[in-house]
This record gives C-alpha cells, structure tokens and sequence, in this order.
C-alpha cells in the first residue's frame, strides 16, 4: 500500500485552503505609511508647531500658500512629518480655524475691559490700528480665509462686533448723542475695513493724516455762525 501523501505545510501567511480568503487588506491611513516607512518615527515639529507654522505663512503670503509642498519647504521637513499629525490639509486648515478663532474669542474677551482705558488712550490706540499695515495685510487674508471657512466668518463677526460697540460707547463718551455716535462709529470702522481692501491701490495715509481723520471724527462740529447783514 502506498504511504499517504501529506500535504506539504503551507508557507506562513499563506491561507489555508479551508478557510475563507480574508477581504482584501485596508487602505493605510497616510500616517501609518509615514510610521511604516521609518521616514516620521520621531517627528520634528509638534502639532502646535505645525498650526503656528501654518498660520504664520498664511499671514504672510495668503490663503493659496496652505499647500502640503509649500508647508514642508516652509518648515523644511518632509511629508512624512505633515502626515504624522494630519490626514490632509483640510484636516490641518479646521485645525488653524479652531486655534484662530480661539485667539479672537480672547481678544473679544479682552476689548470687553475697554471700559477701564480712559478715551484719549483708546483714540490714541484706533490711530495706531488704522496706520498699522501688517494688521491690514493678515485682516485681509484672514477675510479671504472667512469667505470659505464658517467657523473663521463667525470669529471675524463676533470681533467686529465688539469693535463697533467699543468705537460708538467712546463716540457716546465724547459727548455726542446716539445718532451721531453711531453713524461716527460706523464711519471709523468702515474706515478701518476700507485701507485693508484698498492698500497697494489707493495712498496709504501717513500717520499723521490718521490723526487728522481720527479727530475729525471724534470732534463735535462747530455750529456756524450767520454773517452780518
């Protein structure tokens, strides 16, 4: 009688032929390729450090720099380091808004002691704002940011907001009655939103035409005076 044929043993991770061929494997995350390729396995820049770093550009060169090249060039890492924190630069973009719109809820919380500054101060401190052109340029991409981004929109409002209210309370402080302190506070703050989207197209005023502009809003007119007859 012939001996039996004992099947040869299968290799290792060869199923066998009884059971069931497993699903095929799923797709790896983008971290776990960056893990598994040994490139990220002691990442170089923290999570904060890529939000900051992140923001930072965007201030400086606008919405259109949030690109995963331009970010590892900026920061000079690889890839890999991007995708040991995000999935994807959307992933990293609800991030900046989250950190972004928790700075302006802080800053509102801020403006709520005003009260506490006397008005010459604030005035002084609204002409530093209006001649101050590196808060134009991150206002207006952070702007451009709020068109696409709810979260950043709500954080941009709720700061607006509040400078109104701290722009009309001062213009009420002055002495002028609710009409004129509100259309005063309008005219500043539109001001303000104005020498953003302008700038590099229109004059830039010089601080002085600031201070001129900031007192002739926040001085009663004159009544004049008829001429004899």
């Amino acid at each position: 009688m012939a001996a039996a044929q004992i099947p040869p043993e299968p290799a290792a991770g060869t199923p066998s032929p009884d059971e069931p061929v497993s699903a095929a494997r799923p797709r790896r995350s983008k971290k776990a390729e960056a893990q598994r390729r040994g490139r990220s396995r002691t990442p170089r820049l923290s999570y904060d450090d890529w939000v900051d770093g992140a923001l930072a550009l965007l201030a400086r060169e606008g919405v259109g720099a949030s690109r995963i090249p331009r970010l590892c060039s900026e920061l000079g890492v690889t890839k890999g380091s991007f995708y040991w924190h995000f999935d994807d630069i959307q992933q990293l973009m609800e991030a900046m808004a989250e950190r972004w719109s928790a700075v302006q809820a802080d800053a509102v919380r801020a403006l709520g002691a005003v009260d506490s500054i006397p008005v010459e101060q604030r005035i002084e401190n609204m002409t530093s704002l209006l001649v101050d052109q590196s808060t134009w340029i991150v206002e207006a991409t952070v702007r451009e940011w709020a068109r696409n981004d709810p979260k950043v929109a709500g954080a941009v409002q709720a700061l607006e907001r509040k400078i109104f209210e701290i722009v009309e309370q001062t213009m009420l402080e002055l002495g002028f009655d609710a009409t004129q302190a509100r259309l005063r506070a309008g005219t500043m703050v539109y001001l303000g939103i104005g020498l953003i989207h302008g700038r590099g197209s229109l004059p830039t005023p010089t601080t002085e035409e600031a201070k001129a502009v900031i007192e002739l809003l926040t001085t009663p007119s004159q009544p004049t005076g008829r001429s004899p007859q």
